[in-house]
């Protein structure tokens, strides 16, 4: 009884840091695979929908590979073809918005973000670092 206590108690800690999930997947048919999430040591591959997203992943896509990626917020990355994206901060917390905050880079590649709770929540803290980009704002 003590052991399927412990199970579960581990179980719901992991989903706890799950901070987005996978909502779409365009496989790249040379690889069969939609895009690899280095989590630490780890390297995972995504093929479907439903992976979970965590603090500190890395998304890398192939030549012919996409992601769209669903946070708890509501906010919205299409991660494009030949990018390397990375979740360097994130936190949601309805009640205190001094405690929001989004920080991605994107290291190579292309990505489309439609803004969820925290950029209305604290603005000043949604952060997305790039050495080249050209933006584009849509109302």
């Amino acid at each position: 009884m003590k052991a399927l206590i412990l199970v579960l108690f581990f179980a719901l800690l992991s989903f706890a840091n799950d901070i987005a999930t996978v909502e779409k997947v365009v496989l790249d048919d040379s690889k069969n695979q939609g895009a690899l999430v280095q989590r630490g040591k780890d390297i995972l591959p995504i093929i479907s929908a439903g992976f979970k997203i965590k603090k500190s992943d890395i998304i890398k896509t192939f030549d012919d590979s996409k992601v769209k990626i669903r946070f708890i917020d509501n906010t919205i990355v299409y991660v494009g073809v030949k990018t390397i994206f990375e979740i360097l901060e994130y936190s949601y917390d309805r009640k205190n918005k001094e405690n929001n905050e989004i920080h991605f880079k994107i290291k190579k590649g292309s990505y489309k973000i439609k803004t969820g709770n925290i950029e209305k929540l604290a603005p000043e803290k949604f952060k997305i670092q790039t050495d080249n980009f050209i933006i584009g704002i849509n109302k």
